[in-house]
């Protein structure tokens, strides 16, 4: 193009169609902060109402991601206090009383609640997963298994 006085609007029109398609090239682009949110919303020590504290996730911890996975992350319609304790639940001594594997996978269902990843239905004793909950336990199986492997082979050859 020409430099003189009466190119400007020329030299206008080109730098909008340029700004045009840039603009609609980053309107694809999704933006990975709501999942970083999600993230520190899981690794964060959180107090539940009367000021105490829950212990943070490690989704690299094989403990909490057996918590993660121990409901596969297809669409379950609730999760009663009573299942959890058939699947197998982190607890240190295989021989554990059923008062103090229940008190355990009480605390475990409220480390979930207090995340966002269970709600209570109402007026029941049933917990269902909800889609912030199926969200990080999909994402937490798939960085286990195929993430991880995948990148730490890359990075050892």
């Amino acid at each position: 193009m020409p430099k003189g006085v009466a190119c400007p609007p020329r030299y206008a029109a080109v730098s909008a169609t340029a700004n045009h398609r840039d603009r609609d090239a980053l309107a694809v682009v999704d933006d990975p902060a709501p999942a970083h949110r999600a993230l520190d919303r899981l690794v964060q020590p959180v107090r539940d109402g009367q000021g105490r504290a829950s212990r943070p996730f490690n989704p690299a911890a094989s403990s909490d991601l057996s918590l993660l996975c121990g409901r596969p992350p297809r669409r379950t319609p609730a999760v009663r206090l009573a299942e959890p304790r058939a699947t197998p639940v982190p607890l240190r001594a295989a021989a554990v009383p059923d008062r103090r594997r229940s008190a355990h996978v009480s605390r475990l269902l409220k480390r979930l609640h207090l995340r966002g990843l269970l709600a209570k239905i109402p007026r029941s004793r049933r917990w269902r997963v909800t889609q912030l909950g199926h969200a990080v336990m999909t994402t937490a199986i798939l960085l286990r298994e195929e993430d991880f492997p995948n990148s730490f082979l890359k990075e050892a050859a």
